[in-house]
C-alpha cells in the first residue's frame, strides 16, 4: 500500500505520548485511516532483538504473514493491557483467520523487561493467543524505535524526571498499533479509538490481499 509519508506521520503525531498512569480522554488519535498518493511511508525497517524464548530475532523472522506489532511494557498499569486485550478480542474475531496474523509486543522498557519477564508477561489472557515478545539491549530497542518512528521518554508517576539508578519509573510511548504486511512493509495503523471490530475487518482485508 502506498501512503504519503507527510499524511501518515501527521496521523501518528496526533496520537500523544501518553504515561501508562494518565488520562486518555483528551486524545484526538484517528482509528486506522490511510491515504493513498505518491510516496511510501519509510515505517517499519531492519532490528535486531531477543524474543521471549532468548533466540534472536530480526526483521526478517516478520515476513511471511501479516503482523500486528505493538510497542509497550510490563510494568505498564493500563494502557498497555488495554491495547494487548484489544488484540486479543480482534483476534477472537477473525476467527480461524486470527491464526494466520502474527502478533508482536516489542517493549519500550528493556531494562526492566528480561525475556524472563516478557515470556511471563505475553502468556497472560485475554492477550492475543501467540503473542511473542521481543527485548533487547537499550540501544537495540532505539533501533527498533526509530525504525517505527516512535519517540518514548521516562518519568516518575508524579512526572518528575527519573534519576539515574531509578527503576521506579513509567514510560510514555505512543499508544499506537501498527499492521505490517506480510512482504514486511507498513500497511496501516490503528490508535487506541479503534475498536477490536475495526482491526479485525482491517486484518482480513490485509489477509486477502496477501492471499493474492
Amino acid at each position: 500500500m502506498r501512503i504519503a509519508l507527510n499524511v501518515t506521520m501527521s496521523l501518528f503525531a496526533a496520537s500523544a505520548l501518553w504515561g501508562c498512569q494518565g488520562d486518555r480522554s483528551a486524545e484526538a488519535g484517528v482509528s486506522g485511516k490511510t491515504v493513498v498518493s505518491h510516496g511510501t511511508a519509510s515505517i517499519g525497517g531492519a532490528f535486531t532483538l531477543v524474543d521471549d524464548k532468548g533466540a534472536q530475532v530480526t526483521e526478517a523472522d516478520l515476513l511471511g504473514k501479516p503482523h500486528l506489532i505493538y510497542f509497550g511494557f510490563a510494568y505498564c498499569p493500563d494502557i498497555c493491557p488495554t491495547a494487548l486485550q484489544k488484540l486479543g478480542a480482534a483476534q477472537q474475531l477473525m476467527g480461524d483467520a486470527g491464526d494466520d496474523v502474527g502478533y508482536v509486543l516489542i517493549t519500550v522498557d528493556p531494562e526492566r523487561d528480561t525475556v524472563e519477564k516478557i515470556a511471563q508477561y505475553v502468556s497472560f489472557e485475554p492477550f492475543p493467543s501467540g503473542l511473542r515478545g521481543f527485548t533487547g539491549s537499550v540501544e537495540q530497542i532505539d533501533v527498533a524505535k526509530a525504525a517505527y518512528k516512535l519517540t518514548t521518554y521516562k518519568t516518575t508517576f508524579d512526572g518528575e524526571p527519573v534519576e539515574p539508578g531509578d527503576e521506579d519509573y513509567t514510560v510514555n510511548h505512543s499508544d499506537i498499533i501498527y499492521l505490517m504486511g506480510s512482504d514486511g512493509k507498513f500497511a496501516d495503523f490503528f490508535s487506541a479509538r479503534s475498536t477490536p471490530r475495526e482491526i479485525a475487518v482491517r486484518v482480513r482485508q490485509e489477509l486477502m490481499k496477501s492471499d493474492k
